[in-house]
């Protein structure tokens, strides 16, 4: 089974096709709990505190070295982990860190803002403008956490091998849709390494 990043908009109900996901597959979910604390043991707790507070609300202000720090023990960690194999990674720049390894499915959930509004509104129980808020600034801050640390832009297509827009599909849909590639692309590699080896061989 491939290793699969997931990268999702707040409120496109993209961690709940990650969950889906992973119980089908019979994945490990790695979010940013366990990566933020694996970077806080290493000496950068101010950065992965910066990194949770999608919404600016404690105004912290890492400095450069504890950036680097932070980047390069996040890309460690979802490096080792990925070498387990078995592993669904939400966020944290996992298809950056990822993007040329073989057998990886790369995959964005994203929703109309609107509907995302509606999601965080109802889930949150917050009025509309506040649901407004929170998305937008949600939006922004994972932009620049892949710009920042990875010099990309979030919404490139070419980082993903799946892109979903949830305007019209439901969760178990999306999951379906993950799954089938997720399952095709294993099945891929199990064929087309035989045949490189051989070719390699005469």
């Amino acid at each position: 089974m491939p290793v699969i990043t997931l990268s999702r908009q707040m409120g496109s109900r993209g961690d709940d096709v990650a969950q889906l996901v992973a119980e089908r597959l019979g994945l490990q979910v790695v979010g940013r709990e366990l990566i933020n604390r694996a970077a806080r043991a290493a000496g950068a707790p101010e950065v992965a505190l910066a990194a949770l507070d999608e919404l600016g609300l404690l105004g912290i202000k890492p400095s450069a070295a504890a950036l680097r720090l932070y980047r390069q023990k996040v890309a460690q960690v979802i490096t080792e982990l990925a070498a387990l194999d078995n592993v669904l990674f939400v966020g944290r720049g996992s298809q950056a860190v990822l993007a040329g390894r073989p057998g990886t499915l790369h995959v964005r959930v994203i929703a109309p803002r609107d509907q995302r509004i509606a999601t965080v509104q109802a889930r949150c129980k917050v009025p509309v403008e506040v649901a407004a808020a929170r998305v937008d600034a949600s939006d922004r801050a994972r932009a620049a956490y892949l710009r920042q640390h990875h010099g990309l832009r979030l919404d490139d297509p070419a980082l993903y091998d799946l892109v979903i827009n949830m305007a019209r599909l439901d969760v178990e849909t999306a999951a379906a849709l993950i799954c089938e590639a997720a399952q095709r692309l294993g099945a891929q590699a199990a064929t087309v390494a035989p045949q490189e080896r051989e070719g390699c061989e005469e």
